[in-house]
């Protein structure tokens, strides 16, 4: 849970502190009021990634070179900090020390949802592969470690087939078959644990939707069977990545395939049915997190669009039991109904409580 969050120099605030409660909390503000800003900053602090760029310098306030963050977690407070310089490296802290990258998102697991996952049903494989290794490292943070030396040996092997060269690929697709049968059974384990709460979520908020289904599809099927089945099809398509000089299959391939009443989500179903899905998934992975110990932040941006009142309430129905959940709207009448437990203005980085 967020205690207090402290920003400096970040996108358009130049300082602004926060101290929301716990359960369900609301930013409401225009656009460019600074509400999406709050939320990525505690993204920010708890997964030392933003949502929106991969420069950090981006997300300097315009004119500086530089920025803060700190926020405090937890019921005994945790302080998290993150900042960034052109004059220096990045500072990455939890209680002023630096600690392992697994050991800091542990911290604080975070879920989000934000206008990348709105691709989530109709996107590319690459979508869906992140929203779920995102929520993977949440629950088993032991994974981030595995897919990060899978994505080192990829690259190695990526750039031997860029140049056309033979010698070196049976070494790198040793280690990729080592570590992608790794993340392919971490994946499977995900994917079947999540499948578990989908249909009683589904019942309990009266979602109006067909039935959601998901199921891991990796590119090559031999991932699930272990390290030496994947490496022999790795070996049998050597022949065919090399006339291509790139990569063919694998776990950077893989597809999370998600079916709404047994048909590709992607095909018929309106944007406000895959939202509403996508946002069902999201609350699966709450729970599945809070079963293991490690109930998460939710952070949800522009909640309600797409969505008509209903469906708004189902899914809120099916977010709000978490510890706690920021969500940002621009459109406050359409929460009245709502309960809320905080709710809170925004405007030019500045946020205060509505009173009444």
């Amino acid at each position: 849970m967020l205690v207090r969050l402290a920003l400096r120099d970040f996108r358009n605030v130049e300082r602004t502190s926060w101290s929301p409660g716990s359960g369900t909390q609301l930013l409401l503000g225009g656009n460019g009021a600074g509400k999406t800003t709050l939320l990525e900053a505690v993204y920010l602090l708890t997964t030392t990634r933003s949502f929106r760029t991969a420069q950090l310098a981006d997300c300097c306030r315009n004119g500086q070179s530089a920025f803060h963050l700190r926020g405090e977690f937890g019921a005994r407070p945790r302080r998290l900090e993150l900042g960034w310089s052109a004059a220096g490296p990045r500072h990455r802290a939890v209680d002023g020390i630096e600690i392992p990258l697994a050991e800091h998102v542990a911290v604080q697991p975070v879920l989000a949802w934000t206008r990348a996952e709105g691709e989530l049903l109709a996107g590319a494989p690459g979508v869906r592969r992140r929203f779920f290794d995102r929520a993977l490292v949440s629950w088993r943070p032991g994974a981030l470690a595995g897919l990060g030396r899978y994505q080192r040996a990829l690259a190695g092997k990526r750039a031997l087939l860029a140049r056309g060269e033979r010698r070196g690929l049976d070494a790198w697709n040793e280690l990729l078959a080592r570590e992608g049968a790794e993340v392919a059974a971490r994946r499977a384990e995900l994917v079947a644990a999540l499948a578990a709460h989908l249909a009683p979520l589904a019942a309990e908020t009266g979602l109006s939707l067909p039935e959601i289904s998901i199921a891991y599809e990796p590119s090559l099927p031999a991932a699930l069977a272990g390290s030496d089945a994947l490496g022999e099809a790795f070996a049998a398509q050597t022949g065919a990545e090399l006339a291509r000089r790139q990569p063919l299959a694998g776990p950077h391939r893989d597809e999370i395939a998600i079916r709404l009443g047994g048909r590709p989500a992607r095909r018929g179903a309106s944007a406000g049915e895959r939202k509403a899905a996508g946002l069902l998934l999201l609350a699966a992975q709450a729970r599945l997190l809070a079963a293991a110990g490690a109930a998460p932040l939710l952070l949800l941006d522009d909640l309600d669009t797409e969505l008509d009142a209903t469906r708004l309430a189902a899914v809120w129905r099916a977010l709000a039991g978490s510890p706690q959940l920021l969500a940002t709207s621009n459109r406050p009448e359409i929460w009245r109904p709502l309960p809320v437990a905080g709710r809170w203005r925004v405007a030019a980085g500045e946020v205060t409580a509505e009173v009444g």
